[in-house]
């Protein structure tokens, strides 16, 4: 359709950015079959209106939400039926629908933010509780796990499953910081079997540990049980029968922070790893 205005009258009110000042957008009107119009009567059909002025209520809105069939429409409307040269179908542009839907929006990202909040904290006096459960010692009061600029918590589960005994295994490797400043560590990890018979701890980096001791110690204790380091752990490598899994977060979730310059997973599946993983 060559005139998408054709058979509209349309008024503006606002400010609509650089380059589209109404005396331009009445030319754009005039020039696709439309009527501008400078006042609001009977005969307009559309009020392309700015989001600000929508918000203050001047004069032509107020007159214009008296008129029942008067569509109150963004910009966007203006713009997409002249770039498509066709009148696009008011609905979703109407600035009654758009505000309520910006609103809806700014509820849920806050309901969202209270929720994430309030997991946060949930996480971190679970942390602390755990900490002081599992090594049972006054002198690690205010401890919690530690998360990294990317928000990944240092807290990962190694598994390790043989089939023909039907036998599964688990290693939670957690490193924690303490709540005060200057931050101390410790590094920590905790074994079990599916059955529950055997469970046993160990304290890899004593709670007062510097941070390059305790994740030096968490580095270390995840490579010897995985055959693959720290930096590798989202690689694909071909591992020997004995060797625990770590299974990183889904895409999209932290999964911590990696060597500078590096660039996705690699694969290692044709070079396999030997020998067996190290005890606790």
């Amino acid at each position: 359709m060559k005139n998408p205005f054709k058979r509209f009258t349309i008024a503006l009110t606002g400010d609509f950015g650089h380059g589209h000042s109404h005396e331009k957008m009445r030319e754009w009107i005039e020039a696709n079959g439309g009527i501008f119009a400078r006042q609001i009567d009977g005969n307009v059909t559309h009020l392309v209106c700015s989001l600000e002025d929508w918000k203050k209520v001047p004069k032509v809105v107020k007159q214009a939400l008296k008129i029942k069939k008067l569509k109150i429409v963004t910009f966007d409307w203006f713009e997409d039926s002249l770039m498509q040269h066709s009148p696009k179908r008011e609905g979703e542009y109407l600035l009654k629908r758009v505000i309520k839907k910006t609103q809806k929006n700014k509820a849920r990202k806050k309901t969202q933010a209270k929720r994430v909040i309030k997991e946060g904290a949930e996480a971190f006096e679970k942390g602390c509780k755990e900490f002081k459960d599992e090594i049972h010692s006054v002198r690690i009061e205010g401890y919690h796990i530690y998360r990294d600029d990317t928000n990944f918590d240092y807290e990962v589960k190694l598994a390790r499953a043989d089939v023909t005994t039907n036998k599964n295994e688990r290693y939670i490797l957690k490193l924690y910081e303490s709540h005060t400043e200057p931050h101390l560590y410790a590094t920590y990890v905790k074994y079990s079997s599916a059955s529950g018979r055997k469970v046993g701890s160990d304290i890899r980096a004593p709670v007062g540990s510097t941070f390059e001791e305790a994740l030096a110690a968490f580095k270390n204790f995840f490579k010897s049980k995985t055959c693959r380091t720290w930096e590798q752990r989202l690689d694909k490598m071909k591992l020997f029968d004995e060797a625990f899994v770590y299974t990183p977060p889904k895409l999209g979730w932290p999964r911590g922070r990696m060597p500078q310059g590096w660039e996705g997973p690699v694969d290692h599946t044709e070079a396999a790893c030997g020998g067996k993983a190290q005890g606790m």
